[in-house]
């Protein structure tokens, strides 16, 4: 499998917990990875960028125009790394549009009581739309990842967003 993803959003939005838990779960899963985060100004909401490669890679960047599958926390972050989606690669975009790849993830997590799970239901939602990946993996990663207080809110986001239909 060679399969490359951008993680896109603003500081404070779990983009660096979102490829800790793609990273280590397709590891359980039993692919290489390599992974590259871009901080800017995160703390004060600036922008996050996590690239993130599955496969016999050798270096973390994903060049432009290669990405298979990239994550945006808003509009505006999709908006902004669109040129390292491929030709016929997938975008999944926390949005209310109601377009293809858009799912109201922030609505989706405060309907679970857990408003910081948009992040892990953009992730679920995304994999599930790969038809790459088993959730198991991805669970485990979760659990093992996450604070103790959170942990079974964290997966019920992940939960549904694998279970959004497309």
């Amino acid at each position: 499998m060679r399969f490359q993803v951008i993680i896109a959003g603003r500081g404070g939005e779990g983009i660096i917990f979102t490829t800790v838990v793609l990273t280590e779960g397709a590891f359980k899963a039993g692919h290489p990875v390599v992974s590259s985060e871009t901080h800017g100004m995160a703390q004060r909401g600036g922008s996050v960028v996590s690239q993130v490669k599955i496969g016999p890679f050798l270096s973390p960047m994903v060049p432009p125009g290669e990405a298979d599958l990239i994550i945006a926390t808003s509009l505006e972050e999709a908006e902004r790394v669109r040129v390292w989606l491929r030709k016929g690669g997938l975008m999944v975009v926390n949005s209310s549009e109601g377009l293809p790849g858009h799912v109201d993830a922030r609505k989706i997590a405060l309907e679970l009581g857990h408003p910081r799970g948009a992040n892990l239901v953009l992730l679920g939602y995304a994999l599930a739309r790969t038809g790459l990946f088993h959730p198991s993996p991805f669970r485990e990663a979760i659990a093992e990842r996450s604070p103790h207080r959170w942990t079974q809110k964290n997966l019920a986001a992940f939960e549904r967003g694998f279970r959004l239909s497309p």
